[in-house]
């Protein structure tokens, strides 16, 4: 899938590649109103690594509950039943890290995209959508910490900050930082203020929210083993 980005009109339009996927946007233009949703559904993984990911969306589909039990656990979810579903692979690395993108907004914001109309783009059909319209003024947004607090970057300048100290995520990590708890827009640096490493992140995120992490391909495992791997490369130089 080719996916074009419009930051000024906060759309991303979506643009068969291969055969299925044209096949599969014709289906949901032919289904889909303006304003209905493609529901999330989860993403997959693209490649033999974690490193991009498929997104599955859903257009005319019902959910239900789906309970499943193994031994003495019984995991309950909603599923989507029925209607037409989209599977996001980006053809080329843009295309994938926009995907990658458009997971995070659907995980942390939006829970889904807007289906705007359809267009046609190098002689296909393609289809027009954005995340989340923003609370206020009811302008697309498709970046997930606007989607996130429901609130565009144009009424986000509006907001009278009220900062507070707290965990910060961005997509694919955590850290802590000021933010505004009325419109979620960070502080903004003060001039000359240098940037703080991920591994200074970890070790704030441990020690003032007391959470713990660990890190999937160690050694190190954790921040502070990090910390003592570097203190012993410097004391062998």
């Amino acid at each position: 899938m080719k996916i074009i980005r419009d930051k000024q009109l906060a759309t991303l339009t979506f643009v068969p590649v291969e055969a299925d996927e044209e096949q599969v946007i014709t289906s949901i233009a032919a289904i889909l109103k303006p304003e209905d949703k493609l529901s999330y559904g989860g993403r997959g993984r693209d490649g033999g690594d974690d490193k991009f990911c498929t997104v599955h969306l859903h257009a005319g589909a019902a959910t239900e509950t789906q309970s499943k039990t193994e031994g003495r656990i019984t995991v309950t979810q909603d599923a989507h039943v029925g209607g037409i579903e989209l599977v996001l692979r980006g053809s080329t690395e843009e295309d994938k890290h926009e995907v990658n993108f458009i997971r995070d907004t659907c995980y942390f914001g939006s829970g889904g995209l807007i289906f705007i109309s359809e267009t046609e783009v190098d002689g296909k059909k393609a289809i027009i959508t954005t995340a989340m319209r923003c609370k206020y003024c009811d302008a697309g947004m498709i970046h997930y910490g606007a989607c996130e607090w429901r609130i565009c970057d144009a009424c986000a300048a509006k907001c009278e900050h009220s900062y507070v100290c707290g965990a910060i995520h961005g997509s694919m990590d955590i850290g802590v930082g000021e933010f505004c708890n009325k419109c979620g827009r960070g502080k903004p640096k003060a001039e000359g203020e240098r940037e703080k490493s991920q591994l200074e992140h970890h070790l704030a995120v441990e020690a003032e929210l007391g959470i713990t992490i660990l890190y999937k391909n160690g050694p190190p495992d954790t921040p502070r083993e990090a910390i003592n791997m570097i203190l012993q490369r410097g004391a062998q130089e």
